[in-house]
């Protein structure tokens, strides 16, 4: 027997990473929450009648009036069916008893609940600033959080569609869901190989490279940019020992068939214009929190400049709003830049003719 070695901890194990406790269930499709009870309380029922804790309101006339339990085990909640007509679905497979996990759709008679974690409601919140906050858009985003859920959970790509470069959201993406510390690796044969900068994310040139870097985190590719080797990376991908994440961006859904995929369709900005300023002010609350700069740093006067010149697109309103928020903070185009990870030279590119809503020293 070999002494002396460790074993190493696999950095995939759980590819569904958001793993934070429930805390609460909301209605599908709607905004209806039902907060779970805090500490010291450590069980509920679920179910018609008004002595619920979790009661619920079902047309179809299929909950029972005491229908389920939860019981606090620990960090997590356990839900039994407590001999209900009608039984418990969880992600569509019915069941006497499961642990909650963030994102799972728990189906009781005709309604179905998703159970949240803070992590997977900052995941919806992100969905929803990319596909809309309309009542009508509800129901997109919470097919989109189960697709990115399923994608993770079962290992198939991961479908994007919409105009301009969609390999901004699906790093966005890869952070709610994957964290941080896992890998995000692009492959385009049309760019040179590179590690990862403020501007754009570690690339390969081949596929099978890619795989290889992206170990434990995403792999994203273009659709119409295909490398050539994708045949052998969707081989190696089908793999059992492959704990890698495909995230596909298309232009449209016809695009990406052969995959199977219920894809993620991002709505042009250009009918969204009501939600415009909703959409910046989010990415500046965002870029604060990134530079560690005070809130209240990105004035009106700043987001009417990012309305003017960089409103075209979602990757676009994020570069403005974070460029901005570092050269209102610094009021120095070299410390800006030193903020940003970036050179000088490149930032003064992009402001460009522009005229700047604030004023810079030397």
């Amino acid at each position: 027997m070999l002494t002396g070695a460790s074993t190493k901890t696999d950095v995939a194990i759980n590819e569904w990473a958001i793993d934070d406790g429930v805390m609460r269930l909301r209605q599908w499709g709607t905004d209806m929450i039902r907060l779970l009870p805090a500490p010291p309380t450590d069980e509920c029922t679920i179910g018609a009648a008004e002595t619920c804790a979790v009661q619920l309101d079902d047309p179809s006339g299929r909950v029972s009036r005491v229908h389920a339990q939860l019981v606090r085990d620990r960090a997590r909640w356990l839900l039994r069916d407590l001999g209900s007509k009608n039984g418990v679905r969880l992600d569509g497979a019915r069941r006497t008893e499961a642990v909650l996990e963030p994102g799972v759709e728990i189906g009781i008679g005709g309604i179905t609940l998703i159970a949240e974690s803070g992590r997977s409601v900052a995941l919806r919140a992100f969905l929803a600033r990319a596909l809309g906050w309309r009542s009508d858009r509800t129901d997109a985003v919470d097919h989109a959080l189960r697709s990115i859920r399923m994608a993770a959970a079962r290992r198939v790509a991961l479908v994007l569609c919409g105009e301009g470069d969609l390999v901004p959201m699906a790093n966005s993406i890869h952070r709610h869901a994957l964290g941080d510390d896992r890998p995000f690796v692009v492959c385009d044969p049309r760019r040179r190989q590179g590690k990862a900068t403020v501007r754009s994310a570690e690339n390969y040139e081949t596929g099978l490279a890619a795989v290889q870097a992206a170990a434990g985190g995403s792999l994203c590719v273009r659709s119409r940019r295909l490398p050539r080797d994708f045949a052998e990376v969707v081989t190696a991908l089908r793999d059992p020992s492959s704990r890698v994440q495909l995230v596909v961006c298309a232009r449209t859904p016809e695009d990406c068939e052969s995959l199977l995929a219920a894809p993620i369709v991002v709505p042009s900005l250009a009918g969204r214009e009501l939600e415009l300023d909703r959409i910046i002010a989010e990415y500046a609350e965002d870029a604060t929190r990134q530079l560690g700069t005070p809130r209240g740093g990105f004035p009106l006067v700043d987001r009417a400049w990012v309305r003017v010149h960089a409103a075209s697109s979602l990757p676009e309103i994020e570069k403005a709003t974070l460029r901005l928020v570092a050269l209102r903070e610094s009021r120095n185009l070299s410390n800006a830049a030193a903020r940003l990870g970036m050179a000088p030279v490149s930032l003064s590119r992009w402001i460009g003719r522009r005229s700047l809503p604030m004023e810079l020293t030397p």
